[in-house]
């Protein structure tokens, strides 16, 4: 058995999920190891499908011992780590995929590097921006605009709830950031 697994030791809530889904972990690590390291993989970064396959090389590249994993998540792809990153291999992780943002093949086409902290939570996101006019309610990027109260416009003619906008600078433009609201209708913790 791989060493990985052999001293991986699941989370409580991991094991609360699988045994309320009938799912026996150690019997899953034994004979299907690749489904027992993605079930127990950590989040590393959302990215952008165009993006992806670069942040899953800078991170096997940075930490081979990782298996990396890649789900869709919407017009988005989730990278995922076993064993999952400790912060401070995420806080390496942030030096090498952050300057990707700045090459000239993704930087006219507004790509960004941030971390976000929402009603889901803390995650690191490697996304481009998207045009207004192809804007599909999906949350993430949009722009860029002329000024500011042109995102702001645009904000309130396009964003619906349970979503909200919030109008922002990148780079020296108007963009404006659309992400999901907590029940109650306000902006998530950002």
């Amino acid at each position: 058995m791989d060493e990985r697994l052999r001293r991986h030791t699941p989370s409580e809530a991991l094991r609360a999920r699988a045994e309320a889904e009938g799912i026996d972990l150690d019997t899953l690590k034994r004979d299907a190891p690749a489904d027992y390291m993605a079930l127990n993989a950590g989040e590393v970064v959302v990215a952008a499908r165009e993006l992806a396959h670069l942040a899953a090389g800078m991170v096997l590249t940075a930490f081979p011992d990782r298996e990396v994993f890649r789900m869709q998540a919407g017009p988005s792809e989730r990278l995922l780590a076993f064993p999952p990153l400790a912060e401070a291999e995420l806080e390496r992780l942030d030096a090498l995929l952050a300057p990707l943002v700045d090459r000239p093949e993704w930087s006219h086409r507004h790509a960004y590097y941030r971390e976000v902290e929402d009603v889901r939570g803390r995650r690191r996101e490697l996304g481009l921006a998207v045009a207004p006019g192809a804007f599909t309610e999906d949350e993430g990027v949009v722009g860029p605009f002329a000024d500011r109260e042109a995102a702001e416009a645009w904000g309130r003619d396009n964003v619906r709830a349970p979503r909200v906008h919030d109008p922002f600078r990148m780079n020296g433009r108007w963009f404006c950031d659309v992400f999901r609201a907590d029940e109650d209708g306000t902006p998530g913790a950002r």
